[in-house]
């Protein structure tokens, strides 16, 4: 969809800007915490191979549900369509509403805060240039939101026909790479802490986060009674020449 037919959110009044903060802040939240978990149980499963493999059914699903489940997000968070709320409207009501990031306005929002003036200075003021990158990165002239675009619509959210019976895979000839995928959640979450902070001097972290429980589960299963009668079995039959 080209830019000229997207439109800014609606923004009655400038707090409700903060709530467009919070709102994308979530669904970066959400597809953050599914791909890392996907990514660390990933790395766990070949860390603990054994006991990946002895329930391997289980673990391919798990994997293949956090991927994609993190996907959905990502794809609102890239989305095009001229009713939703995604990242590119976000940027395109920000060009258009620049006076709630004026100096004033922001001083008066953090007029309780001691550093607010400190705080001010540092961030600067908002950078109309970076603004129009930020645009473009978010829009279709960026090939891996492009791409992204294509995997929504002929993959995740719909069952394109042109792809039942395809002789190339689909994913061979327009692959989503993880790396792709890293860089478009990096980039996102430095545009929302980017125009948080010219708003109102806040930033968003992106999620403080153990992976002690999912250690505990790999770790306890290799104590499971049958996992442990499953690797007695199998040293008996490899001792024996039968394995």
């Amino acid at each position: 969809m080209a830019e000229r037919d997207l439109k800014s959110l609606k923004l009655e009044a400038p707090e409700k800007f903060g709530k467009f903060l919070h709102v994308l802040r979530d669904e970066l939240y959400w597809a953050n915490t599914y791909y890392d978990i996907f990514k660390e149980a990933s790395r766990l499963c070949k860390e603990h191979e054994n006991v990946a493999n002895f329930s391997r059914f289980f673990w391919n699903f798990t994997l293949q549900a956090h991927c994609q489940t993190a996907l959905v997000h990502l794809h609102r968070i890239y989305d095009q369509n001229k009713e939703g709320f995604h990242l590119h409207r976000f940027l395109l009501t920000v060009r258009d509403n620049k006076s709630i990031f004026d100096p004033v306005a922001v001083r008066e929002r953090r007029k309780s805060d001691p550093h607010a003036d400190d705080l001010m200075e540092s961030i600067g003021e908002l950078d109309s240039t970076q603004l129009d990158l930020d645009i473009k990165y978010a829009s279709l002239a960026n090939p891996k939101v492009e791409n992204l675009k294509r995997w929504r619509d002929r993959v995740t959210f719909h069952k394109d026909e042109r792809e039942l019976f395809r002789e190339k895979p689909f994913e061979q000839e327009f692959p989503l790479t993880f790396g792709d995928i890293d860089e478009l959640l990096s980039e996102a979450f430095k545009v929302l802490n980017r125009y948080s902070q010219y708003f109102d001097t806040t930033i968003y972290s992106t999620g403080c986060r153990e992976w002690k429980d999912m250690n505990f589960v790999f770790e306890a299963l290799e104590h499971h009674p049958a996992f442990v009668r499953y690797r007695h079995e199998a040293e008996l039959l490899k001792g024996l020449g039968l394995a």
